[in-house]
């Protein structure tokens, strides 16, 4: 099945399948929306778009430069043997991701030499973005808390957890506690679960984590999860970063954005001139 051309070349439904089981893992989605669907058709379309101009340019791939990242791509597996395998099970030839291997390369490499911005801005222009800026430099109001997880929702779990809450009197017991009683993960590391911002968390977890002082913890708090006993270890409160710390980071934001923005045009004039047609039925 043909899902799209752009001018000679077809995208088969399989390609598109492909590219669209990469868009859901990276968007964390479990079932495909409109919007994830539109991304991996408008990505395979963009890709052949700059591959033909790539091709046609005087990039060179090496057959080193494929095997090397070959190697890299077989690392990903225990063995030699479970990469072939891999290949067998999906019945895919070891020269078609070979060539999906110099299509990368080209096109990274083509986007490297025509699109990369290699002059720094100026300190004075980069400072007088910053001050402009002055929120976007704000830090985010952190805390770092600990918690005794008793599994399950109902009310053996719960009145596990009570018990446990009113033997704790000090920050050791409920360290000595967290250790030998919880049932998460954490519990090799007494509870700790570092440092997180708003939105990182459950929201009831979280309510919790931020409205208590340090060294303060909770009664049993019921999420999804079960029922937790968090404590309040640290808290970072939110700053608007120094300059100096946020120069490096801004100089390379700028730069690709720079380097960005110069692609999409290149892309929306390469789509311009191309014969583009989509069977969105078959998406």
């Amino acid at each position: 099945m043909i899902v799209a051309k752009v001018n000679d070349y077809e995208i088969k439904f399989q390609e598109y399948q492909a590219e669209l089981d990469a868009v859901l893992k990276n968007m964390h989605l479990q079932e495909p929306n409109e919007e994830a669907k539109k991304r991996a058709i408008e990505q395979l379309i963009d890709g052949y778009l700059l591959l033909n101009s790539a091709q046609k340019s005087d990039v060179n791939i090496t057959e080193d430069d494929i095997e090397h990242e070959l190697v890299e791509i077989k690392l990903k597996y225990d063995t030699e043997n479970d990469f072939h395998q891999m290949l067998n099970s999906n019945q895919i030839d070891i020269d078609v991701i070979k060539n999906r291997i110099k299509s990368n390369l080209l096109i990274a490499k083509y986007i490297k030499n025509n699109f990369s911005v290699n002059t720094d801005i100026p300190l004075e222009k980069l400072q007088e973005i910053y001050r402009e800026n002055l929120k976007s430099f704000k830090t985010q109001e952190m805390v770092k808390a600990s918690h005794i997880l008793i599994k399950g929702t109902d009310e053996d779990s719960l009145l596990k957890a009570q018990e446990l809450y009113e033997q704790i009197k000090t920050k050791d017991d409920f360290d000595k506690i967290a250790a030998e009683c919880s049932d998460c993960p954490s519990n090799c590391q007494c509870g700790d679960l570092g440092y997180f911002t708003r939105g990182k968390m459950v929201k009831d977890f979280e309510e919790v984590a931020f409205d208590l002082d340090q060294n303060e913890f909770s009664e049993p708090v019921k999420t999804e999860f079960g029922y937790h006993i968090i404590m309040n270890t640290g808290r970072k409160e939110s700053i608007i970063a120094d300059f100096d710390e946020v120069k490096d980071a801004l100089q390379d934001r700028l730069k690709r954005i720079d380097s960005e923005l110069k692609l999409i045009k290149h892309l929306k004039g390469l789509r311009s001139k191309a014969d583009i047609v989509i069977n969105h039925n078959d998406l």
